[in-house]
Protein backbone atom coordinates (compact mmCIF):
# COMPACT_ATOMS: atom_id res chain seq x y z
CA UNK A 1 0.00 0.00 0.00
CA UNK A 2 1.34 3.38 -0.66
CA UNK A 3 -0.04 6.66 0.10
CA UNK A 4 -3.88 5.52 1.29
CA UNK A 5 -4.36 2.98 -1.36
CA UNK A 6 -4.45 -0.31 -1.80
CA UNK A 7 -4.10 -3.05 -4.22
CA UNK A 8 -7.76 -4.47 -5.06
CA UNK A 9 -7.32 -7.22 -7.69
CA UNK A 10 -9.16 -9.59 -6.51
CA UNK A 11 -12.83 -8.68 -6.09
CA UNK A 12 -15.67 -10.49 -8.40
CA UNK A 13 -16.94 -13.29 -6.13
CA UNK A 14 -20.61 -14.54 -5.84
CA UNK A 15 -22.62 -13.22 -3.01
CA UNK A 16 -24.57 -15.73 -0.66
CA UNK A 17 -27.62 -14.52 0.91
CA UNK A 18 -28.60 -13.41 4.50
CA UNK A 19 -29.92 -15.50 6.74
CA UNK A 20 -32.00 -13.25 9.64
CA UNK A 21 -30.52 -15.53 12.75
CA UNK A 22 -32.02 -15.99 16.29
CA UNK A 23 -30.18 -14.21 19.21
CA UNK A 24 -28.81 -17.83 20.15
CA UNK A 25 -27.44 -18.83 16.45
CA UNK A 26 -25.98 -15.48 16.43
CA UNK A 27 -23.78 -16.37 19.62
CA UNK A 28 -22.65 -19.19 18.19
CA UNK A 29 -21.89 -17.90 15.36
CA UNK A 30 -19.78 -14.66 15.63
CA UNK A 31 -20.38 -13.81 12.02
CA UNK A 32 -23.73 -14.31 11.59
CA UNK A 33 -24.48 -11.64 7.83
CA UNK A 34 -25.84 -8.17 8.60
CA UNK A 35 -27.18 -5.80 5.56
CA UNK A 36 -25.54 -2.92 4.12
CA UNK A 37 -27.29 -0.01 2.13
CA UNK A 38 -27.41 -0.28 -1.26
CA UNK A 39 -25.50 2.94 -1.90
CA UNK A 40 -23.09 1.25 0.14
CA UNK A 41 -22.59 -1.65 -2.15
CA UNK A 42 -22.76 0.21 -5.17
CA UNK A 43 -19.86 2.96 -3.87
CA UNK A 44 -17.81 -0.02 -2.54
CA UNK A 45 -18.09 -2.16 -6.20
CA UNK A 46 -17.05 0.91 -7.98
CA UNK A 47 -14.02 1.81 -5.66
CA UNK A 48 -13.04 -1.86 -5.08
CA UNK A 49 -13.18 -2.79 -8.64
CA UNK A 50 -10.12 -0.73 -9.72
CA UNK A 51 -6.48 -1.99 -9.64
CA UNK A 52 -5.74 0.48 -7.36
CA UNK A 53 -8.15 1.65 -4.60
CA UNK A 54 -8.57 4.56 -2.18
CA UNK A 55 -8.24 4.05 1.36
CA UNK A 56 -10.05 6.96 2.25
CA UNK A 57 -12.74 6.24 0.30
CA UNK A 58 -13.54 2.98 1.19
CA UNK A 59 -13.71 3.84 5.18
CA UNK A 60 -15.62 6.66 4.34
CA UNK A 61 -18.20 4.65 2.58
CA UNK A 62 -17.93 2.01 5.10
CA UNK A 63 -18.24 4.28 8.06
CA UNK A 64 -21.54 5.39 6.63
CA UNK A 65 -22.96 2.45 6.99
CA UNK A 66 -23.36 0.93 10.66
CA UNK A 67 -24.17 -2.94 9.25
CA UNK A 68 -21.03 -2.35 7.07
CA UNK A 69 -19.10 -0.96 10.16
CA UNK A 70 -19.99 -4.24 12.14
CA UNK A 71 -18.91 -6.89 9.55
CA UNK A 72 -16.14 -5.16 9.68
CA UNK A 73 -15.12 -4.83 13.11
CA UNK A 74 -16.50 -8.19 13.98
CA UNK A 75 -14.24 -10.02 11.84
CA UNK A 76 -11.35 -7.86 13.74
CA UNK A 77 -12.59 -8.88 16.50
CA UNK A 78 -12.49 -12.76 15.86
CA UNK A 79 -8.75 -12.73 14.04
CA UNK A 80 -7.30 -10.51 16.46
CA UNK A 81 -8.76 -11.49 20.48
CA UNK A 82 -6.16 -9.28 22.21
CA UNK A 83 -6.97 -5.91 22.13
CA UNK A 84 -3.70 -4.72 22.34
CA UNK A 85 -2.90 -6.06 19.16
CA UNK A 86 -5.97 -5.40 17.53
CA UNK A 87 -6.32 -2.26 15.15
CA UNK A 88 -8.54 0.38 16.37
CA UNK A 89 -9.15 2.56 13.51
CA UNK A 90 -11.44 1.60 10.56
CA UNK A 91 -9.03 2.45 7.84
CA UNK A 92 -6.21 0.16 9.63
CA UNK A 93 -8.92 -2.34 10.02
CA UNK A 94 -9.36 -2.55 5.87
CA UNK A 95 -5.29 -2.73 5.95
CA UNK A 96 -4.98 -5.95 7.51
CA UNK A 97 -7.34 -7.13 6.06
CA UNK A 98 -7.15 -8.54 1.86
CA UNK A 99 -9.32 -6.51 -0.59
CA UNK A 100 -10.82 -9.54 -1.48
CA UNK A 101 -11.70 -10.71 1.83
CA UNK A 102 -13.23 -6.99 2.83
CA UNK A 103 -15.79 -7.33 -0.17
CA UNK A 104 -16.84 -10.71 1.00
CA UNK A 105 -17.47 -9.78 4.17
CA UNK A 106 -19.24 -6.29 3.97
CA UNK A 107 -21.17 -7.33 0.98
CA UNK A 108 -22.28 -10.72 1.93
CA UNK A 109 -25.70 -10.07 1.75
CA UNK A 110 -27.34 -10.18 -1.50
CA UNK A 111 -28.60 -6.38 -2.42
CA UNK A 112 -32.42 -6.31 -2.67
CA UNK A 113 -33.14 -6.03 1.34
CA UNK A 114 -35.70 -3.59 2.12
CA UNK A 115 -37.48 -3.02 5.42
CA UNK A 116 -36.78 -1.28 9.36
CA UNK A 117 -32.83 -1.84 8.80
CA UNK A 118 -32.44 0.72 6.45
CA UNK A 119 -33.82 3.44 8.66
CA UNK A 120 -32.48 2.27 11.63
CA UNK A 121 -28.98 2.77 9.88
CA UNK A 122 -29.70 6.28 8.91
CA UNK A 123 -31.14 7.06 12.52
CA UNK A 124 -27.58 5.76 13.25
CA UNK A 125 -25.22 7.40 11.05
CA UNK A 126 -26.98 10.68 12.33
CA UNK A 127 -26.52 9.85 15.92
CA UNK A 128 -23.00 9.37 14.89
CA UNK A 129 -22.22 12.86 13.35
CA UNK A 130 -23.78 14.54 16.07
CA UNK A 131 -21.70 12.54 18.55
CA UNK A 132 -18.57 13.59 16.60
CA UNK A 133 -19.64 17.45 16.59
CA UNK A 134 -20.08 16.85 20.17
CA UNK A 135 -17.24 15.81 21.50
CA UNK A 136 -15.25 18.55 19.37
CA UNK A 137 -16.55 20.92 22.19
CA UNK A 138 -16.26 17.92 24.94
CA UNK A 139 -12.58 17.43 27.38
CA UNK A 140 -11.91 13.52 26.87
CA UNK A 141 -13.37 12.68 23.77
CA UNK A 142 -12.46 11.81 20.34
CA UNK A 143 -14.59 12.67 17.47
CA UNK A 144 -13.70 9.94 15.49
CA UNK A 145 -14.15 7.42 18.31
CA UNK A 146 -17.22 9.46 19.29
CA UNK A 147 -18.20 8.90 15.54
CA UNK A 148 -18.21 5.15 16.03
CA UNK A 149 -19.78 4.50 19.44
CA UNK A 150 -22.28 6.67 18.21
CA UNK A 151 -23.20 4.63 14.99
CA UNK A 152 -22.87 1.47 17.39
CA UNK A 153 -24.92 2.88 20.42
CA UNK A 154 -28.38 1.29 19.46
CA UNK A 155 -26.37 -2.74 18.62
CA UNK A 156 -28.97 -4.03 21.23
CA UNK A 157 -31.55 -3.14 18.66
CA UNK A 158 -30.38 -5.57 16.17
CA UNK A 159 -32.83 -8.58 17.11
CA UNK A 160 -36.13 -6.07 16.30
CA UNK A 161 -34.24 -4.83 13.07
CA UNK A 162 -33.06 -8.04 11.82
CA UNK A 163 -36.47 -9.81 12.38
CA UNK A 164 -34.64 -12.18 14.98
CA UNK A 165 -37.82 -14.60 16.51
CA UNK A 166 -37.74 -13.22 19.93
CA UNK A 167 -40.05 -11.33 22.06
CA UNK A 168 -40.55 -7.77 21.86
CA UNK A 169 -38.21 -6.44 24.61
CA UNK A 170 -37.55 -3.46 26.86
CA UNK A 171 -35.52 -0.70 26.10
CA UNK A 172 -33.36 -2.14 29.25
CA UNK A 173 -33.17 -5.67 27.77
CA UNK A 174 -32.40 -4.34 24.40
CA UNK A 175 -29.24 -2.04 25.96
CA UNK A 176 -28.33 -5.28 27.88
CA UNK A 177 -28.32 -7.75 24.77
CA UNK A 178 -26.26 -4.42 23.28
CA UNK A 179 -23.71 -4.88 26.18
CA UNK A 180 -23.42 -8.81 25.58
CA UNK A 181 -23.15 -8.07 21.40
CA UNK A 182 -19.65 -5.85 21.71
CA UNK A 183 -18.09 -8.60 24.37
CA UNK A 184 -19.02 -11.31 22.51
CA UNK A 185 -17.91 -9.78 19.37
CA UNK A 186 -14.73 -8.05 20.24
CA UNK A 187 -15.79 -4.66 19.19
CA UNK A 188 -12.93 -1.62 20.33
CA UNK A 189 -12.62 -1.37 23.82
CA UNK A 190 -14.03 2.23 23.80
CA UNK A 191 -17.17 1.29 22.08
CA UNK A 192 -18.07 -1.05 25.04
CA UNK A 193 -17.08 0.79 27.51
CA UNK A 194 -19.90 3.09 25.93
CA UNK A 195 -22.37 0.83 25.54
CA UNK A 196 -22.14 -0.61 29.01
CA UNK A 197 -22.27 2.76 30.85
CA UNK A 198 -25.61 3.49 28.34
CA UNK A 199 -26.72 0.21 29.97
CA UNK A 200 -26.13 1.33 33.15
CA UNK A 201 -27.95 4.64 33.14
CA UNK A 202 -24.99 6.73 34.13
CA UNK A 203 -26.20 9.74 33.93
CA UNK A 204 -23.08 11.51 34.95
CA UNK A 205 -20.63 9.45 32.66
CA UNK A 206 -19.18 10.77 29.83
CA UNK A 207 -20.50 8.42 27.15
CA UNK A 208 -24.22 8.11 28.37
CA UNK A 209 -24.88 11.74 28.17
CA UNK A 210 -23.10 12.42 24.93
CA UNK A 211 -24.80 9.73 23.59
CA UNK A 212 -28.19 10.75 24.98
CA UNK A 213 -27.79 14.10 23.77
CA UNK A 214 -26.79 12.79 20.28
CA UNK A 215 -29.85 10.65 20.24
CA UNK A 216 -32.33 13.15 20.77
CA UNK A 217 -30.44 15.74 18.31
CA UNK A 218 -31.04 13.04 15.67
CA UNK A 219 -34.46 12.15 16.37
CA UNK A 220 -35.38 16.01 16.67
CA UNK A 221 -33.76 16.52 13.00
CA UNK A 222 -35.92 13.43 11.42
CA UNK A 223 -39.37 15.49 13.35
CA UNK A 224 -38.41 19.18 12.10
CA UNK A 225 -37.97 17.62 8.43
CA UNK A 226 -41.17 15.09 8.56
Amino acid sequence: MLHGQISGEETGHSLPGISFLSPAQAFRDPLPSLPIMTATRLQLELLLGDSVVDLKGVTEVILADAGATLQILRLIGEEYPNEDDRPRRIEDCIVSLSVARCYQTVCASNGSHTGPYVAEWQHCRRIAENARELAKGMDGFQPEEAYLVGLLSRLGRLPQVLGWEIERTSPAEDEALGVMLAFHWNLPGYVVLAIKEQQEAMGSSKWDKILRMADELATRSVDEAA
